[in-house]
């Protein structure tokens, strides 16, 4: 007679992985991205330039823009997720991951004058249309605002696409073309 019974904790594995139908998670995340979604592609809640983009409320340019700032961020600055894999698999004693490729001096200079530039002109509009922008943008934080049915158009929102704008104009006279 055994005392416990021998189960798997956490989502049941697939019989057979199926590439045509990708996994859409659990029954509470899918209804928390419908939530979100209110009429709009469920895809498009996955960060929330991608979900203001597709209720209409920023155009493709701004959307553009907030997506190469935020991936000068992470190539320059680091990644914005916290993870304690590293340092768990340290402990452990296993080797760390591979290094990633050296990127060319020159890419990396020129990377980081341009996000440079963009951050200087985003600060230049103030404190606080800098730390809207980069909180949606470069760490993907859903605003009160942005999560509830039929919001009017609040002061965030207004000052969220001057950091947009800011940055699509720093983008365009940075490189001489569009983001």
């Amino acid at each position: 007679m055994r005392a416990f019974l021998s189960t798997r904790r956490g989502r049941p594995r697939q019989i057979a992985a199926n590439d045509n139908e990708p996994d859409l998670g659990t029954a509470e995340l899918q209804a928390k991205r419908a939530a979100l979604a209110q009429g709009v592609d469920r895809a498009a809640v996955s960060h929330p330039l991608d979900l203001l983009l597709a209720r209409g409320l920023i155009d493709a340019q701004e959307h553009r823009a907030g997506w190469r700032y935020a991936g000068l961020y992470r190539q320059l600055i680091g990644r914005t997720g916290v993870s304690y894999g590293r340092l768990y698999a340290g402990l452990a004693g296993e080797p760390g991951r591979m290094p990633a490729a050296e990127a060319d001096p020159a890419d990396l200079a020129g990377a980081q004058s341009l996000f440079r530039t963009a951050q200087a002109a985003l600060r230049a509009e103030g404190v606080v249309v800098a730390g809207i922008t980069e909180r949606l943008v470069v760490f993907g934080a859903y605003p009160d605002w942005l999560l509830q049915r039929g919001a009017t158009k609040p002061r965030e929102m207004v000052l969220l696409r001057r950091g947009l704008a800011r940055l699509v104009q720093s983008f365009c006279n940075g490189e001489g073309r569009k983001p």
